[in-house]
């Protein structure tokens, strides 16, 4: 029986063996993950917007009024109002998280308070948090997705190039 033999399987082997864990590569994502959760958490500026609660003469903002000054006076919220200090705040900066899936190769972004869709979501923000101000998620991949993509493309061409 005639065989072939390659030279330097072996090593070229092992390097491929290097590449398939990708730990920089990984590592970079977790990072670029990081970034972007940083970029959404931060709250905007105080707005010195109106309430339309306080102008408003409709039946609804009479009801939100009285529903308002119900909580003041059982305790439930204070004034002056203290971005994540009331009682029933589920503190939205704070509740963005970063995880992993498949192995390391996907990071996700997300928040888990009740109200973060109606605040930041790009489909579901409200017009208030809209004129306040409120970055949505649409907003953050467009302002700095592409450096997170740069951050995994400079650890994945270092990988292959070191590997």
């Amino acid at each position: 029986m005639t065989s072939v033999r390659v030279e330097g399987a072996a090593e070229l082997i092992a390097r491929l063996k290097s590449l398939e864990q990708m730990r920089n590569v990984k590592n970079a994502i977790i990072e670029a993950s990081y970034d972007l959760k940083d970029k959404i958490a931060t709250y905007p500026p105080r707005s010195s917007r109106p309430n339309w609660m306080l102008k408003g003469n409709s039946e609804r903002a009479r009801r939100m009024r009285a529903g308002f000054f119900a909580k003041l006076r059982s305790g439930e919220i204070e004034v002056p109002y203290r971005r994540g200090a009331s009682p029933g705040s589920e503190r939205l900066g704070a509740r963005w998280a970063v995880s992993t899936e498949n192995s390391g190769w996907r990071g996700v972004v997300g928040n888990n308070a009740s109200y973060a869709r109606l605040v930041q979501d790009s489909e579901k923000q409200t017009g208030y948090h809209r004129g306040t101000g409120w970055i949505t998620t649409n907003q953050v991949v467009t302002l700095y997705g592409q450096a997170a993509v740069g951050k995994i493309m400079k650890a994945l061409i270092q990988e292959v190039e070191n590997g």
